[in-house]
């Protein structure tokens, strides 16, 4: 995407703050101890995973698209997204994890460019899709602003058997 800040920070050479690139292992240990209260709810409830084994588990799928968000040079990674491949051939499972500071310090620049990145995921694929928590009202709004759709409730999901969407957008 040309105009965003880590354009005009290559072309000036100056030193890199707040981009996206591809994740690295060594991401997941930095973000997992600074992830979300309502990511780390989600990630048990639905999968039973601590915030690190979540991280970590996309870096073990073939085709997964892994990216992290980097924050000022103090605040490091704050976040990582991407998707995986389903089992239903067109169909990509889209994620994000992150720490408070995305949202809150972060959160012009990140719904400016989630579009080219939303895009950059569902690559590949007729839709993408996701369960998610439906008390993680953050996340709810976020994918319904990229237009994600909630499809079907789920009144008994995942670990804890407690109530999840199903979100999903045609690409």
């Amino acid at each position: 995407m040309r105009g965003t800040i880590t354009d005009v920070q290559e072309e000036c050479n100056m030193e890199k703050e707040k981009y996206v690139r591809p994740a690295i292992l060594k991401d997941a240990l930095e973000l997992a101890p600074k992830m979300r209260k309502e990511d780390r709810e989600e990630i048990l409830a639905s999968d039973n995973m601590s915030p690190l084994e979540a991280l970590v588990v996309p870096f073990t799928i073939k085709g997964a698209k892994i990216y992290s968000i980097i924050g000022t040079k103090e605040e490091g990674v704050i976040g990582m997204f991407g998707s995986t491949p389903s089992s239903e051939p067109d169909f990509g499972i889209a994620w994000l994890l992150s720490a408070n500071t995305l949202a809150d310090k972060h959160a012009r620049q990140f719904l400016k460019e989630c579009p080219y990145w939303v895009a950059q995921m569902g690559e590949g694929y007729k839709h993408l899709y996701n369960f998610v928590d439906k008390r993680n009202w953050v996340a709810l709004k976020w994918l319904q602003l990229l237009k994600f759709s909630p499809k079907e409730e789920f009144p008994q999901y995942g670990h804890k058997q407690i109530p999840f969407l199903l979100m999903m957008r045609e690409m």
